[in-house]
């Protein structure tokens, strides 16, 4: 029996989210969970996973409308590690790697353009106007420029870079899953955008400085720039509405206390925001803050390898 399995990555947004909207580049790193899709042929098609089945089967038949076969008897056993509905890239996770293991068995080609252009496919069934950063930082792993400058261009760098140990102080802060998906966050400050241009295309100017600043400090190792460049691009988080009331005092205390920390995507309005990403060298000083507030915290790695065959 031919089996295949492939495991791609969450992501987060270092800085950029909302902004690379309007074209405007953002900073993505592959972190350290995974979505692991294994591909065994079957007596009928079946997917066997904790994972929607509605957006899975778009995956499979995005791939087998592009290739012009019909859906293979084969099973699908989905497994991972990455939260849904955190804005961790998971259902980028899904789409990629679902694509990878399937066009694989298809077609026998490890081609990764071609899983990253049909993955960006399927998750536009699931945000509906997405920028294509979750699934290219997916798919090719590490640190990832990317930029929407239209439909029909997206460009990317995957820059070649390890995290400095001096600088290896990122940490997950768990608020809750937020009640408003990517989606819906995304149509809100759309609909800002459209009420005020020119107060909103400042905040996505504000954000294209700290993605510069952070790349910079992230290749010299300048902590200082790092905490500044968060706290200015949560800033403008805040002031275009993505961050709710609940957790603005615990980032507050954060930064009170030497650090910064800001959402990592889509964030959230009436309730939790999904993982804050927090960066200090305080560990235990952000571990007893967090508690404070009601929120438990883990360590994370950035920069790790993309969608891969196990």
């Amino acid at each position: 029996m031919k089996q295949i399995v492939v495991s791609a990555p969450g992501k987060i947004h270092l800085m950029g989210e909302h902004a690379v909207v309007y074209g405007k580049p953002a900073l993505l790193s592959a972190v350290n969970l995974r979505t692991t899709v294994s591909l065994l042929e079957y007596t009928s098609f079946e997917i066997l996973s904790d994972e929607p089945d509605e957006y899975i089967r778009h995956a499979v038949s995005v791939v087998c409308e592009n290739l012009k076969k019909k859906i293979p008897p084969v099973r699908l056993i989905i497994s991972s590690t990455i939260l849904s509905g955190y804005h961790l890239g998971s259902s980028a996770a899904i789409a990629v790697s679902v694509v990878g293991a399937l066009y694989y068995y298809l077609t026998n080609t490890w081609d990764l353009e071609k899983i990253n252009a049909l993955a960006y496919e399927v998750e536009k069934n699931m945000h509906g106007n997405p920028s294509g950063g979750d699934n290219t930082t997916v798919t090719y792993g590490g640190y990832v420029l990317y930029q929407k400058k239209s439909e029909t261009e997206k460009v990317f760098e995957k820059l070649n870079f390890s995290m400095l140990k001096s600088l290896d102080h990122f940490y997950l802060i768990d608020t809750g899953r937020p009640k408003e998906n990517t989606g819906f966050m995304v149509a809100l400050v759309r609909k800002q955008y459209e009420k005020n241009p020119k107060k909103y295309s400042e905040f996505f100017d504000t954000n294209e400085k700290q993605v510069d600043r952070i790349v910079h400090a992230l290749k010299t190792g300048d902590e200082k720039i790092i905490i500044d460049a968060i706290q200015k691009g949560e800033q403008t988080l805040e002031d275009m509405g993505v961050v709710s009331k609940k957790v603005k005092p615990l980032i507050r205390a954060i930064e009170k206390n030497g650090g910064a920390a800001k959402i990592l995507g889509g964030g959230g309005k009436a309730d939790g925001v999904g993982f804050l990403l927090c960066y200090s060298k305080e560990k235990e000083k952000m571990r007893k803050l967090s508690l404070e507030y009601g929120y438990a915290i883990k360590d994370v790695e950035l920069g790790k390898e993309g969608v891969r065959l196990e």
